[in-house]
């Protein structure tokens, strides 16, 4: 026997004396987990206590992307930021500039959902552009998007919002009005640019605007303001604002004795809480407002939408919730368009997005970057929301 031999010999008797004492069980190698799998990381700029539907609808989406392999084969991963620090009072700037800084320099996030208000999109805009980071907010501020050309809005936006619901106020059978007061929100970009919009369609309807006024943020006297617009008698009264505000002012209004019909913005549509200002919610039946969205739409991408919207959460989604689900699937879209995550072949890819088919529908996107969709009337009857009609751009 030569020594390769002996050490041939020795190997296999090791080999068969280690079985023996192991009893023969097989052990199979712990293997560590595969973290070199690249995900895409999108970050969510959601305040914690209004228009939470904004993310949940993004996580509907996000769910429906991964099970269907990711994007580019990445699955889709959040990282959340919340610019909403106390529940009496909104998301600031300070908060939403903190927490787009700090997705983009310490998470490397690809692009940014959010914020849902316009106040606070304006402030983040400039941020997501220098830092070519795609950002699709949840606003419908006509101006957000004039920060550059990476900034996208996904609902409907307020010059349209404002025309519809001036030509509908003016036009419908219900309302026939010529006369109208506005109140807007101090401070807020939202409600103030969507007041301009409405009354400029307004008076280029030949419409006269009476009275227009404003309200402080987390105001909840608003005896001085009421009366003003009691002592005009105006046809209908807009009021585009956010909740709680909102609902106490038109809860106090018909306490004044005030029956005039109040018009809504898409703000509205955080419709759980707007309902739940009040205790009695049927104080604002008889109210009208847009949205990008309604449950009621029989399409099958819209019902793919609330069907998964309801396995995750339980009930029907909103507009608001639309607007973050459209978000994802538009930037999944254009991500597997553009073949890369290369930012500027994304933001040509989200430009030129035409015929999208999601919770909402867009034609395409104007030279603004806001898209051109249909929009939706609701009305609140018996303290509940309801379809009433859907006007084509």
């Amino acid at each position: 026997m030569n020594i390769k031999q002996y050490i041939s010999t020795i190997v296999i008797l090791l080999a068969v004396l280690s079985l023996s004492i192991l009893g023969c069980e097989r052990i199979d190698p712990v293997i560590p987990p595969d973290t070199t799998i690249p995900t895409l990381k999108i970050g969510i700029i959601q305040p914690a206590y209004s228009y939470t539907t904004f993310s949940q609808g993004a996580e509907t989406a996000r769910v429906q992307i991964n099970d269907n392999g990711g994007v580019l084969r990445m699955p889709v991963e959040f990282i959340s930021r919340n610019n909403q620090l106390m529940a009496d009072a909104p998301s600031t700037p300070e908060t939403s500039i903190d927490a787009a800084n700090e997705l983009i320099e310490m998470e490397n996030v690809f692009a940014l959902l959010g914020p849902v208000r316009s106040t606070m999109a304006l402030e983040v805009g400039p941020i997501a552009q220098q830092a070519q980071r795609l950002m699709l907010p949840g606003s419908s501020g006509s101006n957000v998007t004039e920060s550059g050309d990476y900034i996208f809005l996904i609902t409907v936006p307020n010059p349209f919002q404002g025309k519809v619901m001036a030509a509908f106020a003016m036009n419908s059978d219900e309302l026939s009005a010529t006369t109208a007061a506005t109140i807007y929100e101090e401070g807020d970009a939202y409600s103030t640019d969507l007041v301009h919009a409405f009354e400029a369609a307004f008076t280029e309807l030949n419409g006269e605007i009476l009275h227009s006024g404003s309200y402080a943020p987390g105001e909840a006297d608003f005896t001085t303001l009421i009366t003003e617009i009691q002592s005009t008698s105006p046809d209908v009264i807009f009021c585009p604002g956010h909740q709680p505000e909102v609902p106490m002012l038109i809860g106090k209004a018909r306490q004044a004795g005030i029956k005039t019909t109040f018009l809504g913005g898409s703000a509205w549509d955080d419709r759980e809480r707007f309902l739940g200002v009040l205790e009695d919610s049927t104080v604002l039946d008889g109210s009208y407002y847009p949205t990008n969205f309604s449950v009621a739409t029989q399409d099958a991408d819209v019902q793919e939408f609330v069907q998964g919207y309801m396995k995750l959460y339980g009930g029907p989604p909103d507009g608001i919730a639309a607007s973050g689900y459209d978000a994802i699937r538009l930037l999944a879209r254009a991500i597997e368009t553009a073949g890369a995550l290369d930012p500027v072949a994304v933001r040509n890819a989200f430009a030129e997005v035409k015929d999208y088919k999601g919770a909402t529908s867009i034609s395409h996107y104007d030279a603004n970057r806001h898209p051109v969709k249909s929009l939706t009337i609701q009305t609140i009857r018996n303290g509940k929301v309801e379809h009433y009609k859907v006007v084509e751009p």
